[in-house]
């Protein structure tokens, strides 16, 4: 990627981010309902801080900081880059307003500028790439955060006008893999996180993996048969969550009756369409549906190997066109991400990205799941069957659904 690319990359990215909050009122940027949910105006602040501190302070000698303050409010979690405000008290801070983190992004954007124009560092030159795909990575946290907010209100206000429209659901069918050894991770060309790598062989089981997500409809067949209230389909700590927490139906469902269901969407309050595939699942919901259907979830290297051979896109990813709302089972790219059964952690013979960066992702490598496929709220750029996003199993307020595999 030359110096022109490299810029209007940036330039791109730093502006769509922008963009998606462009239908917001001030109020809705400082809000923070859930711990694991940030207001819009920190994201806005954090991935300005990320480009700051990771490239323009080791870089550029000359450079002044904007604030000094922001390095502790707009720090997530890189314990070598000093304190950091608490994640579940990010929305306790009134300031830096959004008008000053808007202010404060462009004069980091100018920054950028003029060290892409006169730079042939390469190391710079990744550091920039990584931060773009971090500000991507922040996009698809936007869009997840902006639904719980504006779910939160009683108006049920759309962040987006157009219309979801149905899709026609085809004929459920299961793809078949044989046994044998099958390479996974990416290759060492193009960008990839420290996570997809080292490309390596895996031995896998004959397996077949269904074509298609499971549905609004089929979900709730697994409800009318009180699935929620049956111990035998969920796992310990699964069990523990529907009890403590009254669970009896996925995240933004609004049960009226059998036949009355509603779900929330960036799109406004609509009639649940049973055809969609269901969304907003946590891995116990995962586990305990597939438990129910007699099958299993797919490990993370199956999933990679049928994403491998499936050419399944939403091709109207980011268009004018574009819905923000899982509508068609048949997409199996960026539609929904979906639950594997394999525990988050390291390839064999796994580096991590040095440095500060190093906490990027190591550090997570425990308690949390690996999600594959991509989903609406996703940056084009991150969608690849390499790609590795990973969640606790209690958490649901990510694009999340369910695909099922079976051993044969």
């Amino acid at each position: 990627m030359n110096k022109k690319q490299l810029l209007q990359r940036f330039i791109n990215v730093r502006e769509k981010t922008l963009s998606l909050c462009e239908n917001l009122e001030t109020e809705d940027f400082v809000v923070q309902p859930s711990d694991e949910v940030s207001p819009i105006k920190w994201h806005l602040g954090h991935t300005s801080w990320f480009f700051e501190v990771i490239i323009l302070l080791k870089f550029n000698k000359k450079y002044i900081r904007y604030n000094n303050s922001y390095n502790t409010i707009f720090n997530s979690y890189y314990k070598s880059l000093g304190n950091h405000w608490s994640q579940n008290k990010r929305g306790h801070l009134s300031r830096p307003t959004v008008s000053e983190i808007k202010k404060y992004r462009k004069y980091i954007n100018d920054e950028i500028k003029k060290l892409i124009i006169n730079n042939n560092n390469k190391e710079i030159n990744f550091l920039l790439e990584l931060g773009i795909n971090h500000e991507e990575q922040h996009q698809e946290l936007i869009l997840m955060d902006i639904k719980y907010i504006l779910n939160i209100t009683l108006e049920k206000i759309s962040l987006f006008k157009n219309k979801v429209p149905k899709i026609k659901r085809k004929y459920k069918k299961w793809k078949t893999f044989s046994n044998g050894l099958y390479y996974v991770g990416a290759k060492n060309k193009g960008f990839a996180y420290d996570n997809e790598k080292p490309r390596h062989k895996t031995y896998i089981h004959s397996f077949k993996i269904n074509t298609q997500f499971v549905t609004n409809d089929e979900f709730k067949k697994f409800i009318e048969s009180k699935g929620y209230q049956k111990p035998e389909y969920w796992l310990s700590k699964g069990w523990d969550w529907v009890n403590k927490y009254k669970v009896n139906s996925p995240k933004y469902w609004n049960i009226i009756n059998r036949k009355n269901i509603k779900e929330f969407t960036l799109h406004g309050l609509q009639a649940l369409d049973g055809d969609a595939p269901v969304c907003h699942i946590n891995y116990y919901e995962a586990s305990a549906y597939a438990k129910w259907a007699n099958s299993r979830l797919p490990t993370e290297e199956e999933s990679e190997i049928f994403l491998n051979n499936n050419t399944s896109k939403n091709n109207t990813l980011h268009t004018d066109k574009y819905i923000y709302h899982a509508n068609d089972i048949n997409l199996v790219m960026n539609n929904l991400w979906w639950w594997t059964k394999s525990h988050y952690s390291s390839y064999p013979r796994f580096k991590s990205f040095n440095e500060n960066i190093e906490e990027y992702n190591e550090k997570f490598m425990c308690g949390q799941f690996v999600l594959k496929g991509g989903c609406i709220a996703s940056p084009k750029n991150h969608i690849r069957s390499t790609y590795r996003n990973f969640y606790e199993p209690h958490q649901r307020w990510m694009f999340s659904g369910i695909r099922l595999a079976r051993d044969i």
